[in-house]
Protein backbone atom coordinates (compact mmCIF):
# COMPACT_ATOMS: atom_id res chain seq x y z
CA UNK A 1 0.00 0.00 0.00
CA UNK A 2 1.59 3.16 -1.11
CA UNK A 3 2.26 5.45 1.89
CA UNK A 4 -0.02 8.35 2.63
CA UNK A 5 1.99 11.87 1.40
CA UNK A 6 1.16 13.97 4.23
CA UNK A 7 2.44 17.25 2.87
CA UNK A 8 0.40 16.77 -0.65
CA UNK A 9 -3.20 16.50 1.59
CA UNK A 10 -1.98 19.58 3.99
CA UNK A 11 -1.05 22.04 0.93
CA UNK A 12 -4.78 21.03 -0.73
CA UNK A 13 -6.29 21.45 2.77
CA UNK A 14 -4.41 24.71 2.84
CA UNK A 15 -5.26 26.05 -0.74
CA UNK A 16 -8.91 24.98 -0.41
CA UNK A 17 -9.34 26.65 3.40
CA UNK A 18 -12.28 29.59 2.71
CA UNK A 19 -11.13 31.37 5.73
CA UNK A 20 -7.49 32.33 5.91
CA UNK A 21 -7.97 33.26 9.74
CA UNK A 22 -5.33 29.98 10.88
CA UNK A 23 -2.81 30.80 7.97
CA UNK A 24 -1.00 33.63 6.21
CA UNK A 25 -3.90 35.98 6.39
CA UNK A 26 -4.16 39.26 3.95
CA UNK A 27 -5.59 42.42 3.76
CA UNK A 28 -9.01 42.36 1.95
CA UNK A 29 -7.48 42.06 -1.73
CA UNK A 30 -9.05 45.39 -3.10
CA UNK A 31 -7.59 47.36 -0.79
CA UNK A 32 -3.87 45.33 -1.17
CA UNK A 33 -1.32 47.81 -2.45
CA UNK A 34 -0.34 46.08 -6.05
CA UNK A 35 2.82 43.90 -6.71
CA UNK A 36 5.40 45.82 -9.07
CA UNK A 37 6.13 42.44 -10.81
CA UNK A 38 3.61 39.49 -11.76
CA UNK A 39 5.38 36.80 -13.75
CA UNK A 40 4.82 33.07 -14.30
CA UNK A 41 5.40 30.97 -10.49
CA UNK A 42 6.60 28.10 -12.39
CA UNK A 43 9.69 30.56 -13.55
CA UNK A 44 12.56 28.97 -11.08
CA UNK A 45 13.99 32.42 -10.70
CA UNK A 46 15.28 31.52 -7.54
CA UNK A 47 17.85 29.25 -8.77
CA UNK A 48 19.82 31.16 -10.97
CA UNK A 49 23.03 33.18 -10.62
CA UNK A 50 20.93 36.40 -10.66
CA UNK A 51 18.72 34.98 -7.66
CA UNK A 52 18.30 37.87 -4.86
CA UNK A 53 20.22 37.32 -1.59
CA UNK A 54 19.11 36.21 1.77
CA UNK A 55 19.91 38.10 5.05
CA UNK A 56 23.18 37.40 5.86
CA UNK A 57 21.92 34.74 8.70
CA UNK A 58 24.72 32.55 10.41
CA UNK A 59 22.32 29.80 9.44
CA UNK A 60 21.55 28.46 5.92
CA UNK A 61 18.65 30.11 4.49
CA UNK A 62 16.64 28.71 1.76
CA UNK A 63 16.40 31.43 -1.08
CA UNK A 64 12.61 31.22 -2.04
CA UNK A 65 12.61 35.42 -2.76
CA UNK A 66 12.57 35.22 -6.54
CA UNK A 67 9.87 32.59 -6.73
CA UNK A 68 7.58 34.10 -4.22
CA UNK A 69 7.90 37.30 -6.15
CA UNK A 70 7.05 35.73 -9.61
CA UNK A 71 3.59 34.95 -7.56
CA UNK A 72 2.90 38.65 -7.82
CA UNK A 73 1.97 37.98 -3.86
CA UNK A 74 4.08 40.57 -2.29
CA UNK A 75 4.25 44.61 -2.61
CA UNK A 76 7.69 45.71 -3.62
CA UNK A 77 8.12 48.45 -1.29
CA UNK A 78 9.92 49.11 2.19
CA UNK A 79 9.37 50.03 5.18
CA UNK A 80 10.89 50.66 8.15
CA UNK A 81 9.97 47.44 10.59
CA UNK A 82 9.33 48.00 13.62
CA UNK A 83 8.27 44.43 15.16
CA UNK A 84 8.69 40.59 14.21
CA UNK A 85 5.03 38.54 13.54
CA UNK A 86 5.11 34.51 14.49
CA UNK A 87 2.63 32.56 12.13
CA UNK A 88 2.05 28.62 11.81
CA UNK A 89 1.04 27.16 8.70
CA UNK A 90 -1.57 25.96 9.57
CA UNK A 91 -0.36 22.73 7.92
CA UNK A 92 2.79 20.42 8.08
CA UNK A 93 4.62 21.85 5.04
CA UNK A 94 7.96 21.77 3.52
CA UNK A 95 9.59 25.38 2.25
CA UNK A 96 8.20 24.47 -1.06
CA UNK A 97 5.10 23.34 0.51
CA UNK A 98 4.72 26.89 1.55
CA UNK A 99 5.63 28.16 -2.13
CA UNK A 100 2.88 26.03 -3.59
CA UNK A 101 0.45 26.96 -1.58
CA UNK A 102 1.21 30.92 -2.30
CA UNK A 103 0.88 30.58 -5.81
CA UNK A 104 -2.55 29.89 -5.37
CA UNK A 105 -3.52 32.03 -2.57
CA UNK A 106 -3.06 35.53 -2.13
CA UNK A 107 -0.36 35.53 0.33
CA UNK A 108 3.58 35.42 1.48
CA UNK A 109 5.80 36.32 4.45
CA UNK A 110 9.52 37.07 4.78
CA UNK A 111 10.19 33.41 5.98
CA UNK A 112 9.46 30.30 7.02
CA UNK A 113 11.32 27.78 9.40
CA UNK A 114 10.11 24.29 8.96
CA UNK A 115 9.51 21.07 10.94
CA UNK A 116 13.37 20.74 11.23
CA UNK A 117 14.14 23.72 12.22
CA UNK A 118 15.31 24.65 8.84
CA UNK A 119 14.74 28.72 7.44
CA UNK A 120 13.77 29.81 3.75
CA UNK A 121 13.17 33.44 2.90
CA UNK A 122 10.24 34.00 0.61
CA UNK A 123 10.19 38.04 0.72
CA UNK A 124 13.57 40.88 1.56
CA UNK A 125 12.77 41.81 5.11
CA UNK A 126 12.04 45.59 4.02
CA UNK A 127 9.19 44.90 1.75
CA UNK A 128 5.68 44.76 2.48
CA UNK A 129 4.38 40.99 2.68
CA UNK A 130 0.48 40.08 2.62
CA UNK A 131 0.81 38.42 5.59
CA UNK A 132 -0.63 40.04 8.65
CA UNK A 133 -4.60 40.76 7.59
CA UNK A 134 -3.55 44.55 8.59
CA UNK A 135 -2.09 47.19 6.11
CA UNK A 136 -0.06 48.73 9.31
CA UNK A 137 0.88 45.73 10.59
CA UNK A 138 2.43 44.21 7.13
CA UNK A 139 3.88 47.25 6.78
CA UNK A 140 5.72 47.54 10.04
CA UNK A 141 6.58 43.81 10.66
CA UNK A 142 8.76 40.97 9.87
CA UNK A 143 6.37 37.75 9.08
CA UNK A 144 8.14 34.80 10.22
CA UNK A 145 5.85 31.36 9.41
CA UNK A 146 6.28 28.08 11.59
CA UNK A 147 5.28 24.16 10.37
CA UNK A 148 2.63 22.78 12.40
CA UNK A 149 3.85 19.43 14.05
CA UNK A 150 -0.26 18.61 14.90
CA UNK A 151 -2.97 19.89 13.29
CA UNK A 152 -6.83 21.05 14.85
CA UNK A 153 -7.08 21.70 17.03
CA UNK A 154 -4.15 22.41 19.33
CA UNK A 155 -1.77 23.21 16.19
CA UNK A 156 1.42 22.36 18.21
CA UNK A 157 4.53 23.48 16.70
CA UNK A 158 7.81 21.55 17.59
CA UNK A 159 10.47 22.51 19.86
CA UNK A 160 13.19 23.10 17.02
CA UNK A 161 11.03 24.68 15.00
CA UNK A 162 9.66 27.55 17.39
CA UNK A 163 12.97 27.82 18.88
CA UNK A 164 14.83 28.52 15.21
CA UNK A 165 11.89 31.12 14.52
CA UNK A 166 13.03 32.67 18.04
CA UNK A 167 16.32 32.64 17.32
CA UNK A 168 16.20 34.04 13.72
CA UNK A 169 13.42 36.64 15.51
CA UNK A 170 16.42 37.42 17.74
CA UNK A 171 18.92 38.10 14.94
CA UNK A 172 15.98 40.21 12.72
CA UNK A 173 15.59 42.14 16.09
CA UNK A 174 19.55 42.94 16.36
CA UNK A 175 20.20 43.51 12.76
CA UNK A 176 17.08 44.47 11.25
CA UNK A 177 14.89 46.68 13.55
CA UNK A 178 17.57 48.01 17.01
CA UNK A 179 15.65 46.75 19.51
CA UNK A 180 15.49 43.87 21.79
CA UNK A 181 12.20 42.35 21.67
CA UNK A 182 9.79 42.37 24.25
CA UNK A 183 5.91 41.88 24.39
CA UNK A 184 5.35 45.34 22.88
CA UNK A 185 7.08 44.22 19.41
CA UNK A 186 7.20 40.52 19.38
CA UNK A 187 3.36 39.27 18.14
CA UNK A 188 1.71 35.87 16.98
CA UNK A 189 -0.89 37.04 13.98
CA UNK A 190 -3.77 37.31 15.75
CA UNK A 191 -2.37 40.77 17.57
CA UNK A 192 -2.75 42.18 14.04
CA UNK A 193 -6.14 40.74 13.25
CA UNK A 194 -9.12 38.40 14.36
CA UNK A 195 -7.46 34.95 14.10
CA UNK A 196 -6.08 31.97 16.74
CA UNK A 197 -2.81 31.91 14.60
CA UNK A 198 -0.30 31.12 15.66
CA UNK A 199 -2.47 28.35 17.37
CA UNK A 200 -3.50 27.93 20.88
CA UNK A 201 -0.33 26.12 21.64
CA UNK A 202 2.22 28.87 20.55
CA UNK A 203 0.20 31.04 23.05
CA UNK A 204 0.50 29.02 25.65
CA UNK A 205 4.60 29.02 25.47
CA UNK A 206 4.54 33.11 24.44
CA UNK A 207 6.78 33.83 27.38
CA UNK A 208 9.32 30.50 26.57
CA UNK A 209 9.20 31.70 23.10
CA UNK A 210 10.26 35.33 23.67
CA UNK A 211 12.77 34.93 26.49
CA UNK A 212 14.67 32.52 23.46
CA UNK A 213 14.36 35.37 20.94
CA UNK A 214 15.69 37.46 23.89
CA UNK A 215 19.01 35.52 24.86
CA UNK A 216 19.35 35.26 20.74
CA UNK A 217 18.87 38.98 20.21
CA UNK A 218 21.87 39.19 23.56
CA UNK A 219 24.30 36.66 21.64
CA UNK A 220 23.92 39.03 18.21
CA UNK A 221 23.71 42.54 19.86
CA UNK A 222 28.00 43.16 20.11
CA UNK A 223 28.19 43.18 16.69
CA UNK A 224 26.98 46.47 15.49
CA UNK A 225 23.57 46.62 14.37
CA UNK A 226 22.91 46.66 10.76
CA UNK A 227 20.48 46.46 7.76
CA UNK A 228 21.28 44.05 5.48
CA UNK A 229 23.08 45.69 2.30
CA UNK A 230 20.56 44.34 0.37
CA UNK A 231 17.64 46.01 2.08
CA UNK A 232 17.73 49.60 2.12
CA UNK A 233 15.20 51.63 3.69
CA UNK A 234 15.10 54.84 1.46
CA UNK A 235 15.66 58.00 3.37
CA UNK A 236 12.18 59.36 3.18
CA UNK A 237 11.33 55.91 5.00
CA UNK A 238 13.50 56.75 7.87
CA UNK A 239 11.81 59.93 8.43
Amino acid sequence: MPEKNVEDEDVKAAIERPDTGDGPGTDNLDDLPESDFVGSAEDDTGAGPQATATIPYDCPVANFIDRLSATGHVTHTSYMKTSVTLHHNAARLSHQGVLEVWKVRPASAHFDVDAAGAVAQYVKVNEYAWAVGNTVGNQKSISIEMANATLAPDWTVGQPTWKNAARLAGWLFAKVIGERPSRSNLFYHHHWSSTVCAGPFMDRIYDEVLAAAQVAYDSFKDVHTLRPETEPVPAERRR
